[in-house]
């Protein structure tokens, strides 16, 4: 538990947790993989898409980017902004200050809210210690926050399907903590105690599986027949696209490698996809580094795809790696094209606007109204 601040010294902050990436300490060469082979033919790669960034995250990023660049370091970012360890150590590169909890974020500092959200408890403990906050929670899971208020203003009980402890978890549940109850799995169904079965609805997590999620919802109506659906899907789009396209990859691939975090939801989600519709064989690494040349002696087709909080490059860097040692014939398999784009957050609007008039003025001209 974390110690309140007492004095006029603000604590130390507390940097996320980062363990050193496993990085194999001699690669064994092409051709010594090639001889030692369990097939023969030409090696291919099946790369997964849509993949990588999903609107939610990319605005995340964005705004503390452009938080550095209104105000300078250190912004100081609650949780991890995104799930993903390489953008967690660019960014600290960069002068943002990652914390556990509001007290350990000196008072009056600037304060970024990460992509998962917040419960009101957090924001409220921000605000007591008057901090600026800019709120870079994800807008679909901006959505489920709204629908736990409503609903619990409507005295349902909801059953909130996702992994407790989870960050974003935590801050739908502190919605409305009296009416929720959350259900990690089909396997806590039959111990569900609830007041009314005739006023129930269920929420999820954004970024669990689809089929596992389904699994939970079918079982859940089973005991509670008149359990009410939300109003509209709460698994994020991009969670579903990401599962739809490593579903079409698996049942042709020897070996899926999936780019993603430990602690991404969405990432493990796609490596236990990739297994359950037919992958022979499904690893997940942070970096190209973190993949074990021994794996393609027997996978002469490999699936690649990557978690919605996973950047560009470190695809890139798995594919030349691949490239390496054979699998230079990649092909992409799309099932679902992605335009959504959110709006940053209006915090970050707001002050780009006062320096873009500020400029103006500078320059000559005349203030904008706004």
């Amino acid at each position: 538990m974390t110690t309140p601040v007492t004095s006029d010294a603000p604590a130390r902050p507390r940097h996320v947790s980062i363990p050193t990436p496993i990085v194999p300490p001699k690669r064994r060469a092409p051709e010594e993989i090639a001889a030692a082979s369990t097939f023969s033919g030409e090696r291919r790669v099946l790369l997964a898409a849509p993949r990588g960034y999903c609107a939610g995250v990319d605005r995340a990023v964005v705004a503390v980017e452009k938080a550095l660049e209104r105000y300078g370091p250190p912004v100081y970012v609650r949780k991890e902004i995104v799930h993903n360890r390489h953008v967690v150590e660019t960014l600290t590169e960069k002068g943002v200050v990652f914390v556990e909890e509001t007290d350990e974020v000196p008072e009056g500092a600037l304060l970024v809210f990460s992509a998962h959200g917040v419960s009101p408890a957090v924001k409220q403990s921000a605000e007591d210690r008057g901090l600026q906050t800019i709120d870079a929670t994800c807008p679909l899971v901006t959505k489920v926050h709204r629908e736990a208020v409503r609903f619990a203003k409507q005295d349902y009980e909801i059953l909130l399907v996702g992994h407790d402890g989870h960050e974003e978890v935590e801050g739908t549940y502190g919605e409305a903590p009296e009416n929720t109850t959350i259900v990690n799995g089909p396997w806590e169904v039959d111990q569900i105690e609830v007041k009314d079965p005739d006023r129930l609805v269920w929420l999820s997590q954004t970024t669990l599986s689809v089929d596992e999620t389904m699994e939970t919802v079918t079982r859940l109506k089973e005991r509670f027949p008149n359990l009410q659906d939300p109003p509209s899907d709460d698994i994020c789009y991009a969670t579903s696209n990401r599962q739809a396209a490593i579903k079409k990859v698996a049942p042709d691939s020897d070996l899926v490698i999936v780019v993603g975090s430990a602690n991404s939801s969405n990432s493990v989600r796609l490596k236990e996809v990739a297994l359950e519709y037919g992958a022979r064989r499904a690893e997940r690494v942070d970096f190209a580094a973190q993949i074990d040349e021994t794996w393609f002696q027997d996978a002469q087709t490999i699936g690649v795809t990557s978690g919605a909080s996973v950047p560009d490059v470190l695809v890139g860097e798995v594919l030349r790696l691949l490239e390496d040692y054979g699998y230079g014939d990649v092909e992409e398999v799309v099932t679902a094209e992605e335009d959504i784009v959110f709006s940053l957050p209006k915090e970050i609007r707001k002050a780009l606007q006062e320096v873009e008039a500020n400029d103006d003025v500078g320059r000559g001209g005349r203030r904008r109204s706004r």
